[in-house]
């Protein structure tokens, strides 16, 4: 493809991500959706926590996929609340009866403490409050889905999830977090024909 003057680097990499994507995206592929607990620790002393997680994934074959993945949890330094953020490349195998998934990822969080969000709670919402402190960095997870039970489109899971967070830096929040914990999930494959 030829960058003229008047196109942005910007669209010229999402008309690539496109062509490259839509000749998969062309064929049915499965969605994923999984909802957990963790228990959550960082690099701080004693600042350890937990919270829920929402992991909501496309696959377009039977190895690769794109995953967002959310969290809102809680933190002991502070009484903060953090909410998490994240966008995952994932590849998955299946190793005997169990699947393994790994993932890697950028993430946005929200860290905001508890005070601050009881004064200004729809702007603390919002991701606007005054307190809150931005912070980026990047993601490695792995998780072992165990099947429990098929349905006609999929099946129902549940999965043994870690994951591991760096970030840019650490002047407004601990430079890493580490997360662990169980979630059930659910499966639906566009592609499988259902049984009449």
């Amino acid at each position: 493809m030829r960058v003229g003057p008047g196109m942005h680097p910007a669209l010229v990499l999402a008309t690539a991500l496109g062509a490259a994507v839509l000749p998969a995206a062309a064929h049915a592929g499965e969605l994923d959706l999984n909802l957990g607990l963790q228990a959550t620790t960082t690099e701080w002393p004693a600042d350890h926590g937990g919270g829920g997680s929402l992991d909501l994934g496309y696959w377009f074959g039977r190895t690769f996929g794109v995953k967002f993945v959310g969290k809102e949890h809680f933190a002991a330094v502070d009484e903060r609340l953090m909410s998490y953020l994240s966008l995952n490349v994932a590849a998955r195998r299946d190793v005997g009866s169990v699947r393994l998934v790994g993932s890697l990822g950028l993430v946005h969080q929200h860290e905001e403490t508890r005070a601050a969000l009881m004064d200004a709670p729809f702007s603390a919402l919002l991701g606007i409050g005054d307190g809150i402190r931005h912070r980026a960095g990047g993601r490695a997870a792995l998780s072992l889905a165990v099947p429990i039970v098929a349905h006609r489109r999929g099946e129902w899971y549940l999965a043994f999830d870690l994951d591991t967070t760096r970030f840019t830096e650490g002047e407004r929040g601990p430079r890493w977090m580490s997360s662990g914990g169980v979630s059930l999930g659910l499966t639906f494959d566009f592609a499988r024909t259902v049984a009449r």
